[in-house]
Parts: structure tokens; sequence; C-alpha cells
């Protein structure tokens, strides 16, 4: 699998020269019927579910929707430029749009941490898209002031698993440990005593294997299976105390793409990332729950923590995020909403713990 995600990659490197000249942002307004192409950058790899499940998918029915007039080339991670690059690349209109981590902005504002919530109870894609279409309109205002059109939460991710090569049993194991964690999580992480270690997601399963890291939090059952990473496992701890389901993928625009786009193809952009959220929300979700028998054959031990311990995390957890409010303007905003959020959904005492803690 490995061998055949690297020769994906190369092969869509190539592709790019090929297509220089039919990407980037468009130039003036787009007419109706006119031929459209755009490029499409995300931080998944070629030949993993979580670009597989959905992203083909996206593409098609753009193209479907408009009779084969709008094309949407794909580009898997790394494959045009820096992951990191992204952001800025969508804003300058190197590519025209992006399905991407929106937790990767953390240092163009605070805010954009909070994609994944630390202590979060949420479960199922339900109460994910319920709290997404709730909070993500703050996001769009931060991604506005770049010049870029936000639309919001792509797909469904199941809560990420926590790897470990060290046994874990209660929240004083963490003491000591060297965890791949980013934003957010690693900042988590810290809190109960462990070292974060930022590692690109390609160069984790070298880091397990040598004992670059004692632990990772990082994707679901499904795709970590996909990249090996049950062949280095000795533990996974559930549950993953940082995060419950959040968005994989956030779909961003250049904001004069956008704008060029007839109203026809602005709709089949919107009906084709509503129908990856349904594809990731139904089968990904199913094979993902399947995926947990691959771990067990290939023979990692599956922990459950105490519901002691997991409480406890989840409580320094609420402290961390109330504390966090304060950052800014957006991230004030956000908090106060997600506790909205909680109380709907029947969370009262997580809402209580935020909000106390938040003063």
């Amino acid at each position: 699998m490995r061998r055949n995600l690297a020769i994906t990659s190369v092969t869509l490197v190539l592709a790019l020269g090929l297509t220089a000249c039919g990407g980037g942002v468009l130039d003036q307004e787009a007419a109706e019927g006119e031929e459209v192409t755009w490029r499409l950058a995300t931080h998944q790899v070629p030949g993993t579910s979580r670009y597989e499940s959905t992203l083909p998918l996206f593409a098609e029915e753009v193209s479907k929707a408009t009779d084969g007039k709008f094309t949407i080339e794909l580009y898997g991670g790394g494959t045009l430029f820096p992951i990191s690059e992204t952001y800025d690349s969508v804003s300058r209109g190197t590519v025209d749009a992006a399905a991407i981590f929106t937790g990767y902005w953390s240092s163009k504002d605070p805010v954009f941490n909070l994609v994944s919530l630390p202590g979060d109870p949420l479960t199922g894609p339900e109460e994910h898209f319920q709290r997404a279409e709730a909070l993500d309109p703050i996001f769009g205002e931060v991604y506005a002031k770049s010049g870029i059109h936000h639309l919001g939460a792509f797909d469904y991710a199941p809560s990420e698993i926590f790897m470990s090569n060290r046994k874990i049993e209660s929240l004083e194991d963490f003491k000591g440990m060297n965890i791949r964690a980013t934003g957010v999580a690693g900042q988590f992480y810290d809190t109960l005593g462990a070292s974060s270690v930022s590692i690109a997601g390609p160069e984790l399963y070298s880091a397990m294997q040598l004992g670059t890291v004692d632990g990772a939090e990082f994707n679901d059952y499904l795709v970590n299976a996909e990249m090996g990473l049950n062949e280095v496992t000795d533990f996974v701890i559930e549950p993953a105390l940082h995060t419950g389901p959040t968005s994989d993928k956030d779909l961003i625009i250049n904001q004069e793409a956008w704008d060029a786009l007839p109203e026809s193809y602005q709709q089949a952009v919107i009906d084709a990332r509503d129908k990856a959220r349904e594809a990731s929300s139904t089968a990904y979700a199913k094979d993902n729950e399947d995926a947990v028998q691959q771990w067990v054959d290939e023979g990692a031990e599956i922990i459950e923590l105490p519901a002691a311990e997991v409480e406890e995390a989840r409580q320094l957890a609420y402290e961390w995020l109330g504390g966090y409010a304060d950052e800014n303007e957006y991230t004030e905003r956000y908090v106060t909403g997600y506790i909205q959020v909680l109380r709907d959904l029947g969370y009262d005492a997580e809402a209580d713990a935020i909000e106390s803690a938040k003063g």
C-alpha cells in the first residue's frame, strides 16, 4: 500500500506539468455552460479511504451536474506544495479550492485550533454536523479576511484513535510519554504530563516503529490500518481523550474563483459537498467499525480506560477550553456557541463545566 501511494503521488506530480495551463483562479466570470477547470488540493493521500470515499465522488458530482462542463482536478497531500502552504495557496489563487483540515491554520488565528475540541462528548454524524452548521460561520468570517470563501464541513470523520506502544491504564501513565499530537491535541496531552511532538502523517509509521514517539493520536482505525500503523502499534487506548467526531476536511475556495462561477455551478459545488458528507457518514463510518478487527488480528490490544479516568481527563480539557476562550473575539464566540450546542444536544453537565471554567 505504501509503495502504491508513493507511485500515485509521483504520477500526480507529473500530471501537474501537463495541466499547468488549465488551473488557477478564473480571470473573469464564467457563463452558463462554459467550460471551467478548477484545481483542488487536499492533505489526504490518494489510495486511502479518507481520500477515495469522498473526493472523487465530489468531483464526479460537480461534473455530472454541469454536463461535464465544470471539471475539478484533485491533488493529494503535498503534491503541489507543502500542506502547510495550502491556506496561502488558496488565498493567492495558486489553486482554486482545498478540502483540508482547518486545524492546520492556528498560526493564522487561534480560533482554527477549535475545529477539534478537547473532551468533546459528541457522537455520530448528526451531532457533528449540527455543531458544524452552528459554528462554521465563525471560521468563515476569519477565512474571508484572506479572500477565502468557506463552505464549511466537507465530510464526517469518526473519532481519532490513540495508538501507543506503552500500556496505559490511567492518566498517570501518560506522564513522560512522547506523543505525536498537534495544535489543541498537543496542548491537551501536555496537561497530562506528556510531551507533544509534531510529526507529519507519512512519517508516523517509522516514528512508531523506531520509538521516536511512544504514542500518537491520528485518524481512525480504517485509514491508520491502510497506512500500516497497526503493524507497529501494541495498544489502542479508548476513548481518544482529546476529541470526538469532527471534520477531516473543510471546503475552502478562493473568493474570486467562487464569485466567477455562475449560480448553477455554485449550487453544483454545494450539492456535491452534501453528497460527500452523506458518503462519509454512511459507508465510510461502517468500514471504520469493521476495521477494528484488523487491529486485533495484527496483535494490538484495545484498552478501555476506566470511566473515572475519562471524566478526570475531560474536566481538565474543559478547564483548558474555558481559558482558551480569552484568546480573541472569535475564540470567545466559538466557545460560547459550543456551550449552546452542547445544551441543545442535552450535554448540560459538559456545558456547565466549560461555562464555569470560562468565567
